[in-house]
């Protein structure tokens, strides 16, 4: 019987098969690492967005001053109006906004698919993870603050003399 890794001669030195079945098992682990990161780094770069996006809208329902429902009005406009065009993978994305007391809180929630031939198994049942972010802000009287931070700035001055 013949030996399966054969020996090619080429210009002086021999070459052997057993380098391209090696490479050929290396290579699939090799591409589902890179994929891996590549995936990953969409789940990071859209969950990033939908925190940012969260918060800034929170930010903007906190600066309403006529009353509750129109803080959540203005959140909300502000929530659809951010994030639109900026996530990469993420599917089916939903706004919750809420309001407690003087803290009005953002949040965003979708699904990011995972191509079936790229992983052989579903994930938590569903083919793909859930990608999630929210931001809060509460309502801050510019009064009271502008009175603390004079406060605070006094007493570091006397100290300071």
């Amino acid at each position: 019987m013949k030996n399966i890794f054969y020996k090619i001669k080429k210009e002086g030195c021999v070459l052997r098969g057993s380098y391209t079945i090696e490479a050929a098992l290396i290579f699939p682990f090799i591409m589902g690492t890179v994929v891996f990161l590549i995936y990953m780094s969409f789940f990071l770069h859209d969950r990033a967005v939908m925190k940012s996006c969260a918060y800034q809208a929170a930010l903007k329902g906190s600066l309403i001053r006529t009353g509750g429902g129109d803080m959540v009005r203005e959140a909300e406009k502000a929530a659809a109006y951010n994030i639109e065009g900026l996530l990469l993978m993420t599917e089916g994305l939903q706004t919750k906004v809420s309001l407690s007391g003087t803290e009005i809180r953002v949040s965003y929630s979708g699904m990011m698919r995972i191509p079936r031939g790229i992983l052989f198994m579903k994930i938590a049942g569903t083919d793909g993870i859930q990608v999630e972010g929210s931001g809060s802000a509460k309502q801050k009287d510019a009064i009271e603050f502008i009175k603390k931070t004079r406060a605070i700035g006094g007493a570091v001055d006397s100290i300071t003399r």
